[in-house]
């Protein structure tokens, strides 16, 4: 009996060794697939690392290169500008240049494919509409029309110290738009046209033909002035490298080396009354101020017309009032 029941209970330990064994084999096979899974799945994470490394460094690439091209098209421009964005298609939201890809604004020269980029917000409907009707850019300006012009630029040799003239060509800007344009398209023209056409209507029609008269002229006055503050060069100054000399004949102004300044932001010497307008990002001769009711700057090429429209709006402001209020005294002979 006792050694039946030594045999029986080494016949059970047999078996739960032989279970443990099993149960152990069991657990290695077991878990050799996760073991398995596992090393795929570092290999795909390591996959997906080197392809983001290699991602991050193509866009790095591409910011790399949409800088220089942008250092290097200020450096090489022949206004006195800023450091911008090259086109209005730099400037233009991820979200349009993605839709816009079969458009072919996606790919020029292949910096649109960079979303990285930094664009100006601030300007995105300009960078839109100007982008897709292939407006030029100066600065912050939109260049409507330009042809070029021939001129003689005086460069001092550094052997010599002799001034040696170069016949050159450069661009001639003849239509501009300022950075503001959509106030002055959206806000000030139908505030204007608004005002006039109710007047018109309601007070002018119905008087007499010389308050017809005045009241038409003064409003085209005001309307025309409008325009030509717009859409007029404001006096954007060409680049100049070095301070012209004294008595230059291509200086209308004649003004003397001294009096001109370097300016940092555009890289160009400047008279002593142009100034750089940040927002507008280009040296302005005769520089006033950036006027956001007109859309653009005032300088010296367009300060006679803000002037007429100025004075035009109090007229008209005033006129405008006594005829509303007082039309049967402009009437005497109705």
């Amino acid at each position: 009996m006792t050694i039946k029941g030594g045999e029986s209970g080494g016949a059970n330990l047999v078996e739960e060794a032989a279970v443990q064994t099993n149960v152990t084999n069991n657990d290695a096979m077991t878990t050799t697939p996760p073991t398995t899974t596992t090393t795929r799945e570092q290999n795909e994470t390591n996959g997906e690392l080197n392809n983001n490394e290699n991602d991050d460094d193509e866009n790095s690439n591409n910011n790399d290169a949409f800088r220089q091209r942008k250092i290097q098209h200020w450096k090489d421009s022949d206004f006195a500008v800023g450091c911008v964005n090259v086109t209005w298609k730099d400037d233009q939201p991820s979200w349009f240049r993605r839709n816009s890809n079969n458009d072919g604004y996606g790919s020029d020269n292949g910096y649109h494919n960079n979303n990285n980029r930094n664009a100006n917000i601030q300007y995105a409907v300009s960078a839109i509409v100007c982008g897709c009707l292939g407006a030029g850019r100066v600065g912050n300006m939109s260049i409507l029309a330009q042809t070029t012009e021939n001129y003689d630029e005086e460069v001092i040799d550094n052997e010599t110290g002799q001034v040696i003239i170069r016949n050159k060509t450069r661009p001639k800007l003849l239509w501009v738009m300022g950075p503001y344009w959509t106030v002055n398209l959206f806000i000030t023209f139908p505030l204007i046209i608004g005002v006039s056409g109710w007047i018109c209507y309601f007070r002018v029609s119905k008087s007499h033909l010389a308050i017809i008269m005045t009241w038409s002229i003064g409003t085209f006055l005001l309307i025309l002035s409008l325009c030509m503050i717009s859409c007029c060069n404001p006096g954007i100054l060409y680049r100049h490298a070095q301070a012209p000399t004294p008595n230059n004949n291509n200086n209308t102004d004649d003004i003397e080396a001294e009096d001109w300044r370097w300016n940092d932001q555009a890289r160009t010497y400047r008279p002593s009354d142009a100034k750089f307008d940040s927002e507008c990002q280009v040296v302005v001769e005769g520089f006033d101020h950036t006027c956001p009711w007109t859309g653009t700057a005032i300088g010296s090429k367009n300060m006679v017309w803000f002037k007429i429209f100025v004075s035009m709006v109090c007229v008209m402001l005033v006129y405008t009032v006594l005829l509303a209020m007082f039309s049967s005294l402009f009437n005497p002979f109705k």
